[in-house]
């Protein structure tokens, strides 16, 4: 078993492919528009990047309004369920640069998680080569920035 994808529900779906490949570099694999029953009519898209699949599903009329954070707290813990889509990014001054010009709204300045201000508790033994990066920071700390895109979804971007 794999995730196969992260979902979500998002105002304009044309407007979520547009700041997610500017943002992102995501591309777009495919986009419908699904009648699963009578009276239910919705747009979806999937977009992706390397092993990042994201499916963009237009809201009803009627769904609530997401509050966004103000802090890096509130914004990482401030409420149940998924709080935010993390991406893996090479180099952040860049990645940041990225979403601002593509309109994205920076929560909180970027910050360093060094090495001895995690520990961890318990590590997989045999995990997979590519899950390894997960384990702590190094010599070189993590960095971490986060944004809000158009519909207040939270982009945590990380420099590991």
């Amino acid at each position: 078993m794999g995730m196969d994808h992260v979902s979500l529900t998002v105002h304009d779906v044309e407007r979520s492919i547009e700041f997610y490949s500017k943002a992102l570099g995501m591309k777009l694999l495919r986009k419908s528009v699904v009648n699963p029953a009578p009276g239910i009519k919705y747009v979806n898209a999937f977009v992706y990047s390397d092993r990042l699949l994201l499916e963009l599903v237009t809201a009803e009329d009627v769904a609530s309004e997401r509050q966004n954070p103000e802090t890096f707290q509130k914004a990482m813990r401030g409420s149940i369920g998924i709080t935010h889509l993390g991406v893996r990014v090479r180099d952040l001054d860049s990645a940041v640069a990225k979403m601002k010009a593509a309109g994205a709204t920076m929560i909180a300045d970027p910050l360093e998680v060094v090495k001895d201000r995690v520990e961890t508790v318990y590590f997989a033994r045999g995990a997979e080569k590519s899950m390894r990066y997960l384990r702590s920071p190094g010599k070189k700390p993590w960095r971490v920035a986060l944004f809000s895109d158009p519909d207040g979804v939270t982009i945590e971007l990380m420099e590991r």
